[in-house]
């Protein structure tokens, strides 16, 4: 399993909504390939902790080092 940080501050929302902030400090991990997004992941933190009551994100794939 890879552990990844991201450059993007916001994920991508699905209905909508306000888009879900990320925490720049956290590592995360792939989870799974976005059908809506076909360049975007779904990643969740490595700890498995909730960042601002969300705990899975669409981020561009390209964003993550």
């Amino acid at each position: 399993m890879f552990q990844y940080k991201t450059k993007c501050k916001y994920g991508y929302s699905i209905l909508g909504e306000r888009p879900p902030r990320l925490d720049t400090n956290a590592k995360y991990v792939i989870i799974g390939q976005s059908k809506f997004f076909l360049h975007c992941v779904i990643i969740r933190r490595l700890d498995g902790k909730r960042f601002l009551g969300e705990k899975y994100w669409i981020v561009p794939q390209n964003s993550l080092y």
